[in-house]
């Protein structure tokens, strides 16, 4: 397959300024069960031409906002620690010029510097996470910057946080949220409670990150990612929120990580670039 340099391929260039960066993250240091989350950013700007850039929901084209695309760097000579750093400058430098960052993962290591160059230009910053893991161990096999742990890292950094789409968590992640009082929307929840959304909305205080682990998703429509977990977020559910968190607060930087190409699973690289898309479109509309 011919690789895209640029996402949403030549209508990209529809935009006469760009005022949106995809910045790509491939790494991939500590996946779990499944691997390719290092192929997932050029997958999904593979895939994105095929998009429709006439938004069917929203009636416009988004991209005549002005998306750019930075190269896919090479991670693989560096250390997680040196990637880290990489990924804080280009999304600090992005910020600097006025643009809002959309980075593709990668595993989900990739947000912490990330909410780290968002949190210097927004100290009130509140990040809300999809995702089927709470993402909250202190360490997992002996590390304690695994994408198992994202989470905990942001809480060290005394950043609030909500979780939404949780299905899967260690008992000692499931004893932190109740002695700290944390109220994740467990799936569980989510289907018990009509107004979630609501719920969610009025939780945030603050400028919001976005951070997308796209396994947050049910494996029917998001068959490529590492640790598929059963009874997930539809995508009406899942734009219904993103609409919701748009509408209500101010989104200044998203990441979508997690994403793992597997041959006979093509459409799952499309449906993350529509969602990306559609996202982007409710920010900015």
């Amino acid at each position: 397959m011919t690789h895209v340099s640029q996402f949403l391929g030549e209508e990209a260039d529809l935009g006469p300024e760009k005022r949106i960066t995809i910045l790509s993250a491939p790494l991939a240091s500590s996946v779990s069960w499944l691997g390719g989350t290092e192929r997932g950013p050029q997958a999904i700007i593979d895939a994105s031409p095929a998009l429709e850039v006439f938004d069917d929901e929203l009636l416009l084209e988004t991209v005549r906002l002005g998306i750019g695309t930075r190269p896919v760097p090479d991670f693989s000579a560096l250390s997680t620690a040196e990637a880290c750093r990489q990924i804080e400058q280009s999304v600090a430098g992005e910020l600097a010029k006025g643009m809002f960052p959309v980075l593709l993962g990668g595993e989900h290591t990739v947000t912490v510097p990330a909410v780290q160059a968002c949190l210097a230009q927004y100290p009130d910053l509140h990040v809300v996470q999809i995702d089927a893991h709470l993402d909250l161990r202190q360490e997992y096999e002996g590390n304690e910057n695994s994408h198992a742990c994202v989470m905990r890292r942001l809480d060290d950094l005394g950043i609030p946080f909500t979780q939404i789409g949780i299905r899967s968590f260690s008992k000692e992640e499931y004893e932190l949220v109740r002695s700290r009082g944390l109220q994740p929307f467990f799936m569980s929840r989510i289907h018990a409670e009509q107004d979630w959304i609501e719920q969610v909305c009025r939780e945030i205080k603050g400028p919001v990150y976005l951070t997308c682990d796209v396994d947050g998703l049910d494996p029917a429509i998001m068959p490529g990612t590492g640790t598929p977990e059963p009874d997930g977020l539809t995508w009406r559910q899942t734009i219904d929120l993103l609409r919701g968190i748009a509408s209500n607060h101010r989104i200044v930087g998203m990441d979508f990580v997690e994403f793992s190409p597997h041959p006979g699973a093509e459409h799952a690289a499309f449906t993350v670039a529509k969602l990306i898309y559609r996202t982007l479109g409710y920010i900015f509309r």
